[in-house]
């Protein structure tokens, strides 16, 4: 009997720490199978949203090469007029007014490429390839642009006659001129032309004085217009800038 026992005793005694054992790596297995569960949930969730990133970053793409390729277009195809952004910034609209969607903040003092098509004092303009529209009161003053608006071309290509190969050396004036101004000024002088860059003092000697003259003090400096009878010269801060031929 006492032999018996003993063996029902042992026999308990081994196999507890076993059941202990078989309870422990179940748990462990149902913990490891609830985690792999919600793994795998998670790794689908972030492959959907991986899926959704790749064809936004398509249509974005699409849509930045259409925008990119049609202001090549623009550029391409029509007249423009390259100017700045004022110091504090501008906003870009789809639409020619105030209440038009922000397309995007133009930070101040940007470079912008101005189409010579305007609605409401807003210009269709180009900047980094997005073409919106653009208050006029936030584009830096722009002698092109004001042109454009009185309805009127600005001088491209400087309005020159034939240069005069040889002069009279001894002409009193050619050789004030000449002191003043050096020899090369000095024929073109001679000749009555107009270039960028002249002096007022140039202006005179070459064309004489204007009928009238007018000035105004802006950001930019002084701008004074000149006007003959037959031209009209715009200066800023005492140099000739362009001008037009009536």
């Amino acid at each position: 009997m006492k032999r018996l026992l003993l063996i029902i005793i042992l026999l308990i005694v081994y196999c507890l720490p076993q059941a202990q054992t078989l309870n422990q790596i179940n748990r462990q297995l149902d913990s490891l199978n609830n985690l792999q569960k919600n793994l795998q949930i998670k790794i689908k969730d972030l492959q959907d949203q991986l899926h959704a990133s790749k064809e936004k970053i398509k249509a974005l793409e699409a849509k930045k090469s259409s925008l990119s390729a049609s202001a090549s277009n623009f550029l391409d195809e029509d007249d423009f007029i390259v100017a700045k952004v004022k110091p504090g910034g501008a906003i870009l609209r789809d639409a020619p007014t105030s209440t038009g969607k922000t397309l995007v903040s133009i930070p101040g003092n940007q470079t912008i490429s101005v189409f010579k098509s305007q609605q409401n004092l807003y210009f269709k303009i180009s900047y980094k390839g997005q073409i919106g529209y653009l208050s006029y009161s936030t584009i830096e003053q722009n002698q092109e642009i004001d042109d454009f608006l009185a309805g009127k071309e600005p001088v491209k290509e400087p309005v020159t006659t034939t240069v005069v190969r040889t002069v009279n050396k001894n002409d009193p004036r050619f050789q004030k001129l000449v002191k003043l101004y050096g020899s090369d000024n000095a024929i073109k002088i001679i000749n009555s032309e107009l270039w960028q860059g002249m002096s007022y003092g140039m202006v005179l000697e070459s064309i004489g004085k204007p009928n009238s003259k007018n000035s105004t003090n802006t950001s930019d400096g002084i701008k004074e217009q000149w006007i003959y009878s037959d031209y009209k010269l715009d200066f800023l801060n005492g140099e000739l800038k362009n001008w037009t031929k009536k």
